[in-house]
């Protein structure tokens, strides 16, 4: 991890790992407090950081009230406080994270368990001036938790939106006065919260709390070494202990997964006691000897039981009544103590492997976890015979520090203090030094054994002077769903195509919507239920990868196939690809990362992996839709990023139902997340992972299942959707299809309320 104090002007990406209620506090220095400078533009404008899930992950941690409140939206539509939160992030394009520190700096939300209703009701403090009333009434249309909510997020927007425009709003490298203090803002979210606050310690306050949370630490258990330095360091309850020698470090971790971070991160540390003995050391102190067992002494009854138990003199190491003196003591070991040091057995009735120590036997429902959390220790053969008469303890856990996967998902996740935390991004993993042949992938009860904590999510930290780009409602940057996906805003000036009012039409009752075009079709029989602007001809966009897919099966593309990829003959319009010239790459990998992350290079090198000339397979895409009787349906590229590429919903429609006979293509719609390996790697990041760019996929209150999907954006075509969903009750299926949706930041309200239409309606 990078990171350096605020004060300080850097490049580096960091990383902010989200620090719960049962962590231990980690301490904020005011000393690095530097008024000019509170938070990064990139920071407060990240709204991706936290899902909604995550955010009720943050409120369970900190047993907030919020966890479970329930209130009206800015709508008036209930909704959990965590739901109202992330949508006031998204529509606003503003870090949910700075609304969850607003909402404890203003009023102490978070952390209140019994708040009052004028807390409540004035949640963000919008709207109240020093010399307000709440009781106002020219201020009430401000009240309430939902409003308060998406008001602290609008301001901070239209702050971005009319900087240039309205001289009162402050700006960065400007001074102002400050409580007496001239401060000057490195930068606008800076500038925009002295706006907010006019107050030197109300922002000190918000800064503290964002370090507190969101500051960058690695979890407990985590071996690291900065690259100034050799000294091997463990981190355990937000300390640095140093490792003194080999021999510590191999009898009580793995070498392997140390990790080189610059010094400034370990300087953030507290130095804890080193540790300097083997685990399971004896350690003699004038006549008395203790076992260290982790950092406990476990003091011998008398000498006669040391070597009652085998131990040999020299292994013995002399000590002084000082060197042990923080060490806590442990039960006393006697003559009638056995496997003191800990045991692994497999019993031969069961296969089933435990751990014992003294006169407990603990379940160990993965074997990975023997060989993690004891490297010392060997399985043994057992019987039943070996655990009777002993106490049955609680399974044991992966220790702090352990890096695992769940088989049968994409998802990576680092324990700490037994919880598993997730590992948001590709980005955040690599950045926090981890490696990928480290990851323990293990099975789907250990998963759920260990209970999940806050995610880890990734930050960029980089102060800039340089102007916002000034947005229009027609025309965002929001970025993409994905880490590596190519779909979003292109930052340029354009126009989506829109029916005109006097050429709109419908099928059945009309859905009022704001998406210029949807369908919903019975997938078995193909009949258009509903419909609006079914046959306007729109661009394509992504839409165009799903013939892709089909065609590449239907000419018998080889998934074992490795493609190397040549930037001057695969790089593609629009997005990026986190692939280095050289590198190779398995064709199944290819199609995963077109269609669930929409990778456009992806696209052009599934199609090479057909044909070497692109023109052939085009033409062989737009055939097949000819021969399907789709007269407005035409192709000019495989990935979608021309404007060329064009269909109707009717037609496509139809297009998607015949492809979804194709039990490969179908397949490969209907997959929400891969994770692959480069075959050759030059770049030192060979791993991706992601999720599809549905957003609907990850929704867990949906009355329908989604069996297929994909989607599509260029500025021209506007977000689109088409799905394949089934009613859970009698199974029956539709497709459903919007595009020209002009919300792009909340593209998937409107398909998710279309769908639920048909599910209730059909």
């Amino acid at each position: 991890m990078k990171r350096f104090f605020y004060h300080t002007i850097t490049t580096l990406l960091l990383v902010s790992i989200t620090l719960g209620a049962a962590s231990p506090a980690f301490a904020v220095s005011v000393d690095t407090f530097n008024p000019n400078y509170l938070l990064s533009d990139k920071e407060i404008e990240a709204w991706q950081s936290m899902t909604t899930s995550d955010i009720q992950a943050f409120l369970e941690e900190y047993d907030s009230f919020l966890a479970t409140y329930q209130v009206p939206d800015k709508n008036g539509t209930p909704r959990q406080a965590a739901d109202i939160i992330a949508r006031a992030a998204a529509e606003h394009r503003i870090n949910p994270k700075y609304i969850l520190v607003k909402l404890q700096k203003e009023q102490s939300l978070i952390k209140s368990k019994q708040p009052t209703q004028k807390q409540l009701d004035w949640a963000t403090g919008y709207g109240i001036c020093d010399a307000c009333s709440m009781d106002d009434p020219t201020l009430q249309k401000h009240k309430g938790f939902g409003v308060q909510v998406d008001s602290a997020a609008g301001i901070i927007r239209w702050y971005y939106d009319h900087v240039m425009t309205e001289p009162w709003i402050r700006r960065p490298q400007t001074p102002y006065t400050i409580d007496g203090i001239e401060v000057i803002p490195a930068n606008y979210a800076t500038a925009f919260l002295y706006t907010y606050t006019p107050h030197l310690e109300g922002n000190k306050n918000f800064w503290k709390l964002w370090q507190e949370w969101f500051d960058q630490i690695y979890p407990d258990g985590t071996l690291i070494k900065s690259s100034a330095d050799p000294t091997i360091y463990v981190i355990q309850n937000k300390r640095k202990r140093a490792i003194t020698s080999m021999a510590v470090l191999k009898t009580r971790f793995n070498p392997n997964l140390i990790i080189t971070a610059p010094a400034t991160e370990l300087a953030r540390y507290e130095t804890g006691s080193p540790i300097s003995y083997p685990n399971f050391s004896i350690l003699r102190e004038g006549t008395n000897y203790y076992l260290l067992d982790d950092d406990t002494l476990r003091p011998f009854a008398d000498a006669a039981v040391v070597q009652k138990l085998g131990y040999h003199p020299d292994e013995i190491i002399d000590v002084t009544a000082l060197e042990i003196a923080d060490y806590p003591r442990g039960a006393v070991i006697s003559s009638g103590s056995h496997a003191v040091q800990g045991r692994l057995i497999r019993l031969k009735e069961n296969n089933a492997v435990y751990y014992i120590k003294e006169n407990v036997y603990y379940p160990l429902y993965d074997e990975k976890i023997a060989k993690t959390n004891f490297p010392t220790l060997s399985i043994e053969k057992g019987s039943i015979k070996d655990i009777e008469g002993l106490t049955q303890g609680t399974p044991i856990l992966f220790r702090d520090g352990t890096l695992i996967g769940i088989t049968g998902s994409n998802k990576v996740y680092v324990v700490e203090y037994g919880k598993k935390r997730h590992i948001a991004s590709e980005d955040v993993f690599l950045s926090l030094g981890y490696s990928w042949k480290n990851v323990v992938w293990t099975n789907e009860l250990i998963g759920m054994t260990h209970e999940t904590g806050l995610p880890i999510s990734v930050r960029l930290e980089k102060p800039t002077t340089t102007p916002p780009v000034v947005l229009s409602k027609n025309n965002t940057t929001a970025p993409s769903s994905t880490a590596e996906s190519n779909e979003g805003p292109k930052d340029k000036k354009s126009v989506m195509v829109i029916t005109p009012p006097e050429l709109t039409t419908y099928v059945g009752q009309a859905i009022d919507t704001p998406v210029d075009t949807y369908l919903i079709a019975d997938y078995e029989t193909g009949t258009v239920l509903a419909g609006k602007n079914i046959e306007t001809v729109r661009p394509l966009a992504s839409f165009t990868k799903v013939m892709t897919a089909y065609e590449a099966y239907k000419n018998g593309i080889n998934e074992s196939k490795i493609m190397t990829y040549v930037p001057e003959k695969h790089k593609a319009l629009y997005g990026t690809f986190r692939v280095a010239s050289g590198e190779m790459i398995r064709t199944r990998d290819l199609l995963a990362a077109m269609m669930v992350s929409s990778i456009n290079t992806a696209a052009k090198m599934v199609v090479n992996g057909v044909v070497e000339n692109e023109k052939d397979f085009i033409t062989r895409m737009n055939s097949q839709a000819k021969e399907w009787g789709l007269s407005k349906t035409s192709f000019v590229d495989p990935a979608g990023v021309e404007v060329a590429n064009q269909t109707t919903a009717k037609e496509f429609a139809l297009l998607f139902k015949n492809i979804l006979k194709d039990p490969q293509t179908k397949k490969l719609l209907a997959m929400k997340s891969y994770r692959y390996t480069e075959v050759l790697d030059l770049d030192g990041k060979p791993d991706h992972f992601d999720t599809h760019t549905n957003g609907l996929l990850a929704k867990k209150d949906l009355p329908f299942t989604i069996l297929a999907s994909k989607t599509g954006y260029l500025d021209e075509a506007g977000a689109g959707l088409v799905m394949l969903i089934e009613r859970p009750r009698d199974k029956k299926q539709f497709i459903v299809i919007t595009m020209g949706n002009p919300d792009y930041t909340n593209r998937f309200v409107e398909p998710e309320k279309i769908a639920r239409y048909a599910i209730q309606q059909f």
